[in-house]
């Protein structure tokens, strides 16, 4: 460590700031960032399947409440798969089982919650699939490149 190197607690007010104020708009970003993509990606979804809303102010309304839902779904899903790694029973059928089941019960739950969209069943299940075929591919492949970080080491 130089000389120039001090502790947060040394550093002027002005500073301390400019740090947080900095942490604060990288964490807005990212948050914002993955918002986006559940927006303009549950858009499209939604276009392509043909489902109605009144407005993209309610459509805006419904994708903030499936990401919040999808805070406490995202929990249940990593519980499941430590649960099922336990079991050995760990595979890419039951990742998609857990994320298509959670996802379509946060898309029912949203819909319920909302008058100015309406979902069949059918139709719910299928964006969940998608949705669901979405995480669990991009989540093995996550995977994959740890454990091709690990063998490398």
């Amino acid at each position: 460590m130089g000389e120039d190197d001090k502790s947060f607690k040394e550093e002027s007010f002005g500073t301390k700031v400019v740090i947080i104020i900095a942490i604060a708009v990288l964490i807005m970003g990212a948050v914002g960032f993955a918002f986006g993509v559940y927006y303009f990606g549950l858009l499209g979804i939604f276009n392509l399947v043909g489902v109605q809303y009144d407005s993209l102010f309610s459509f805006f309304l419904f994708v903030v409440l499936f990401f919040l839902l999808g805070i406490p779904g995202e929990l249940v899903v990593k519980v499941f798969e430590v649960l099922l790694s336990f079991l050995s029973a760990d595979n890419i059928s039951t990742r998609f089982l857990i994320n298509g089941l959670v996802n379509w019960s946060i898309l029912s739950l949203a819909d319920f919650f909302m008058d100015s969209i309406y979902i069949s069943q059918p139709t719910l299940l299928g964006i969940a699939c998608i949705i669901a075929i979405i995480e669990t591919v991009l989540d093995k492949d996550e995977k994959r490149g740890s454990q091709v970080k690990k063998q490398q080491q």
